[in-house]
């Protein structure tokens, strides 16, 4: 097998690149003055003095906050110019050859030239792509059978326990905000011990958006308490906070475990029908299908 010789033509284009890098190289470093190659001053440092025939270019190093960043022949080094801003770090100290770098701080991200608060997550919804430097937090919805209970950059979805699996019995179904509750449902160990069982119930409601007219009536329902009275005592809470107050107040008044029927109960009394149809529809039919099961032996 022949091989292939090299033509002088190939010879040449390569001879010609390597003198084109070494030029430069060289140009990197000196510059022409008055028809003579003096040398550039090295990164750092700046020129004082102009070469001539009988010495090179004199340089003196960057005082403090200046900095050269390239080789040059600058008679002043440049300002370190660059302040960290509001919700901002120091990533890299002004020194004699760069700038100051700064960065956004953790939770936020670069965004037409200040640092934004990263998006979160709220219950129901996991992060699908994790928030960068220079991009915020991607959200998505928990799909069918998983869950996120917390606000939070960097959650995402989990699998429903499986009760089954554990031997258990299944209490409460999971939502997209919970997990699935397992029989029994123990207490959470703050002082009035509310179960995981009834928080879910509680919380259930709070997501419902009622208004205010209808937060009321669950209020005179639950307490027996007036407008007023609720008014006084909410302040400036936000809906969810305020039917959660409702119900931590009514727990304290429960001699036994709050059931998904007295809490029905209690929303029909409030006329809050439709409340009332979906928590039937999602908590009670677990116990219907349940109890058609026994009968069918």
């Amino acid at each position: 097998m022949k091989r292939s010789k090299a033509s002088p033509l190939t010879f040449v284009i390569v001879i010609i690149i390597y003198i084109s890098i070494e030029k430069c190289k060289a140009s990197a470093s000196t510059f022409q003055h008055e028809g003579l190659t003096c040398s550039r001053c090295p990164p750092g440092q700046h020129m004082v003095q102009h070469c001539t025939k009988d010495h090179d270019t004199q340089c003196a190093p960057c005082s403090a906050s200046h900095y050269t960043q390239y080789w040059n022949y600058l008679k002043k080094c440049q300002y370190c110019n660059i302040f960290c801003k509001e919700n901002q770090n120091v990533k890299h100290e002004c020194n004699a050859t760069h700038n100051r770098v700064c960065e956004c701080k953790d939770g936020y991200f670069w965004e037409y030239e200040f640092c934004t608060k990263q998006k979160t997550c709220l219950p129901g919804y996991g992060v699908k792509t994790a928030g960068t430097p220079y991009s915020s937090t991607i959200c998505r919805k928990c799909a069918r059978g998983f869950f996120s209970s917390v606000t939070s950059t960097i959650a995402q979805c989990k699998r429903h326990t499986n009760c089954t699996e554990l031997g258990l019995k299944l209490d409460i179904p999971g939502t997209a905000w919970h997990d699935n509750l397992c029989s029994p449902c123990q207490p959470s160990g703050s002082e009035e011990d509310t179960t995981e069982c009834e928080k879910a119930l509680f919380n259930f409601v709070a997501r419902q958006k009622l208004g205010q007219r209808k937060v009321f009536s669950l209020g005179k329902a639950l307490l027996n308490e007036t407008k007023r009275n609720l008014l006084q005592t909410w302040n400036d809470k936000e809906e969810q906070q305020q039917i959660m107050l409702l119900f931590h107040k009514w727990k304290i008044q429960q001699s036994a475990d709050v059931t998904v029927e007295a809490l029905v109960k209690i929303l029909t009394a409030a006329k809050l029908n439709k409340v009332v149809k979906k928590m039937s529809r999602k908590f009670l039919r677990q116990k219907v299908n349940a109890m058609q099961e026994k009968c069918a032996f």
